[in-house]
């Protein structure tokens, strides 16, 4: 490929997220997404477009601390270098700078983005080990709200052809089997629940409780139900229930996947470029899961779609991702009243329509 950089530029930029049916998890409340754009551009003035969508619940970064990082740090190592692929960048990164997977994922997706549209290919084609699928279901997040509101917003979602809803739950004070059981009542058998705890069970005892208590809803997954620290009792939940586990917080780099594949803790693996900090990363992780026999499914930090595009073509493209059993957190559209991208990544049928044309195919709405 041949990169030569010569500039790397982050800005922040914010992203009016609506309130009303805000995610709400055992973690917290996101109700702001101040995130970081990142332009790559290299000898020649072409350019490559990131997003790093900091929560500093999530990984510690702030839209302020991953712009100094990027352009204070990073930025110094790269500028002026040339590389064969983007994975050689992220090497630089990651030799320099321990975590910060945001920052450093928005670096790589730019680099990424910038490499295919200088060949004039999208990422899709260089990538892909199958025909890339050209939709993606959508999973979208219900936070924990009492029964009525949560019927609400499911409703809301099924009219918008949500067919996998993922319910939050864990959090103290509320009644997850009667907020399940009220939205069974009322939208009958067809939505698959999927409950994504975000870590809320001190236990393993206490969650396969709690798992066992929202057996009769029909669950088809269960995300992260032990603390992100604890592999060795996410590895005993998944060995003492009968529902497919899936992975989150406890996997964010591919020496974490290791541990996870050697304990056996889980059937899914979640996944995506701003956690795993890198889309190079996320590339080689679902590669390893799938040749260990497992399978993946894209997470979310709520990227707009400038972010959600280099999600979407990991998932159209690679194997590892049978969306049509496990879909993808890729639920933008639900939560921005506008697109951050020109062209918007298009919603329809309760899920993506995958983004065609050079790089990942998107450049930010306000311009590079």
């Amino acid at each position: 490929m041949n990169i030569k950089i010569r500039s790397i530029e982050a800005r922040i930029v914010d992203h009016p997220v609506r309130s009303d049916g805000a995610i709400v998890s055992f973690l917290g409340r996101h109700e702001a997404s101040r995130y970081v754009t990142v332009v790559a551009t290299d000898a020649d003035g072409a350019k490559g477009f990131g997003e790093a969508a900091t929560a500093p619940i999530w990984s510690g970064e702030s839209a302020e601390t991953a712009r100094w990082t990027i352009e204070e740090f990073l930025a110094p190592k790269l500028v002026g270098a040339t590389f064969d692929r983007p994975a050689d960048a992220l090497a630089v990164m990651d030799a320099a700078l321990h975590a910060n997977g945001f920052a450093k994922s928005a670096v790589d997706v730019a680099i990424w983005d910038l490499a295919a549209r200088r060949m004039g290919v999208s990422v899709a084609s260089l990538i892909a080990d199958r025909v890339p699928r050209p939709w993606i279901p959508s999973r979208v997040s219900i936070g924990v709200y009492p029964p009525d509101e949560t019927v609400r917003l499911a409703r809301e979602f099924h009219a918008r052809g949500v067919r996998t809803l993922k319910f939050k739950t864990g959090k103290p004070g509320l009644d997850d089997v009667a907020r399940l059981r009220a939205v069974r009542d009322a939208l009958g058998p067809e939505p698959v629940f999927t409950v994504d705890a975000n870590g809320a069970y001190p236990t393993a005892d206490a969650a396969v409780r709690a798992i066992e208590e929202l057996l009769p809803f029909d669950l088809a997954l269960v995300e992260q139900p032990t603390p992100r620290d604890r592999l060795g009792m996410l590895a005993e939940v998944r060995r003492r229930t009968p529902v497919p586990i899936l992975v989150d917080e406890a996997v964010f780099t591919p020496g974490d996947l290791e541990e996870a594949i050697d304990l056996d803790a889980f059937d899914v693996l979640s996944i995506y470029p701003g956690k795993n900090g890198g889309f190079s990363h996320s590339l080689a992780m679902a590669k390893r899961a799938q040749a260990a026999g497992k399978c993946c499914a894209i997470g979310s930090n709520l990227e707009t779609d400038l972010g959600q595009a280099a999600m979407v073509v990991l998932a159209a493209s690679l194997s590892a991702f049978p969306a049509e059993k496990y879909a993808c957190d890729l639920m933008a559209a639900l939560f921005y009243d506008r697109s951050a991208t020109d062209p918007p990544i298009r919603w329809r049928d309760g899920g993506v329509e995958t983004p065609t044309g050079p790089g990942f195919g998107v450049v930010p709405a306000e311009g590079p």
